[in-house]
């Protein structure tokens, strides 16, 4: 290709050359014959040159494919060397496999009774080291899992091996029965983990300020209970640790399982939560029901000491000034009853709606009873009945709304009939006062 491109360049240069002189006077002959001889010389010069670069890279080839060569042969012989090395290595691995079942089968000879106590010793290691994951006392003895770890691996055990596990299982025994004051680290609200003092009841319970805590081992430290048991439960706790004498405290016999449930354990409100919409409007309805009947029965009982009070607004003193200018008896019945008609209207002001909302709110729980059926039936429809949580939230709201309606229900009805007993209780009062003044307008 680079021959070509010389040869088409000589021709053009050539050509060139020549259009540029052809004005000149010269013979043509000559002219010819130089350009002929010039090209030919051309010619062998880029052969010679075109010769010499072909030779070197031949050359360079050859020294390359030498160079492979032996590559090459040195591949093979480390592949050879590799392959012997292989097999060698495999004869080693048998006869260290057959020494070893050999070895195996003179140690189980030898140790007879022992292999069975080394396995009551491992197997025992586990238990306390499957206890101790979620123990309270972890912090006071924290090269117990380490040491554990190593028993429970060993086939054959050392008599200090055998020491160190009856010394932690000792250490465990006399922590099951103390109540003590300890310094560890414990997880604040913030997050930050910071040295405390707490106090751990055997194996049992740890509590920081009355307030229980549990394990977390991963930070090699404690953490609050985010929900707490009743403060009729934690008020026991004092400091038993300073005392000798026997007191009573609160104990998880299942060391922390019984206060994880507390976690699920929904509070008050979260309880009317469960209940929805419905849930709440019974509430309202119920608390605003039972504040404004306590507000009326307060104004029954402030009106009932006053009626006999002689004021000017007074209902007896209204009536005795009825009795007095009235002409008759049946004009004076007549005023008189007037005058009840006007009492017992704002006496019975809001009573009947208190009955009202006591009938009301069972029956929004009935409501709220349909509605969560019919959303458990829903999640029935879509998600069978595999899951129960999935059913738990309509059945929830069904309970809680039934009880919510229940529990408002009943206070309300009792403050009814006690308003009503109070309003006529003063009415009867009120048409007593009115007879005494009839049989006095007779006499």
């Amino acid at each position: 290709m680079k021959n070509i491109f010389n040869i088409t360049f000589i021709i053009f240069f050539t050509t060139f050359v020549f259009t540029q002189e052809v004005e000149e006077e010269v013979d043509p002959n000559i002219e010819r014959v130089e350009k002929i001889q010039d090209l030919i010389d051309r010619v062998e010069q880029n052969r010679a040159e075109l010769s010499s670069l072909d030779k070197a890279r031949l050359d360079e080839f050859i020294k390359k494919v030498a160079d492979r060569r032996f590559l090459l042969s040195k591949a093979k012989k480390q592949l050879a060397d590799e392959e012997a090395r292989n097999q060698r290595l495999e004869d080693l691995f048998e006869a260290n496999e057959i020494r070893l079942s050999e070895l195996e089968t003179e140690l189980n000879i030898k140790l007879g009774v022992l292999g069975e106590l080394f396995g009551v010793a491992r197997q025992m290691a586990g238990e306390l080291q499957a206890d101790s994951e979620s123990a309270y006392n972890f912090s006071e003895y924290p090269e117990r899992a380490d040491a554990l770890n190593e028993i429970g691996k060993i086939k054959v055990h050392s008599l200090e091996n055998l020491e160190d596990l009856w010394v932690l299982h000792l250490n465990e025994i006399s922590s099951s029965g103390e109540v003590k004051e300890i310094k560890a680290n414990i997880i604040n609200s913030s997050g930050d983990i910071e040295e405390t003092q707490l106090v751990r009841y055997g194996p049992f319970n740890m509590v920081e300020n009355r307030s229980f805590v549990k394990t977390d081992i991963a930070n090699n430290a404690f953490s609050v209970l985010q929900k707490q048991p009743d403060r009729s439960l934690r008020r026991n706790f004092r400091s038993h640790y300073r005392s000798d004498d026997y007191s009573v405290a609160p104990i998880d016999p299942t060391r922390g399982f019984l206060l994880s449930l507390y976690l699920d354990k929904p509070s008050t409100f979260e309880r009317v939560a469960q209940g929805k919409l419905i849930g709440f409007i019974i509430v309202i309805i119920g608390i605003s029901g039972l504040i404004f009947a306590g507000y009326r029965y307060y104004s029954l009982y402030q009106y009932a000491k006053t009626i006999s009070s002689k004021d000017d607004n007074d209902v007896f003193n209204k009536i005795e000034n009825i009795s007095n200018n009235a002409k008759d008896v049946e004009a004076f019945e007549r005023e008189c009853d007037e005058v009840l008609l006007a009492v017992n209207g704002n006496l019975s002001f809001g009573v009947n709606w208190i009955k009202f909302l006591a009938a009301v709110a069972p029956l929004l729980g009935l409501l709220g009873t349909v509605i969560g059926m019919i959303e458990t039936f829903q999640a029935i429809t879509v998600f069978g009945t595999g899951d129960p949580k999935q059913m738990a939230g309509g059945i929830s709201q069904a309970l809680v709304t039934t009880m919510l309606g229940l529990i408002f229900a009943a206070p309300l009805l009792a403050m009814y009939t006690l308003l009503s007993e109070k309003v006529s209780g003063i009415l009867q009062e009120i048409e007593e006062f009115v007879a005494v003044n009839i049989v006095k307008k007779i006499q």
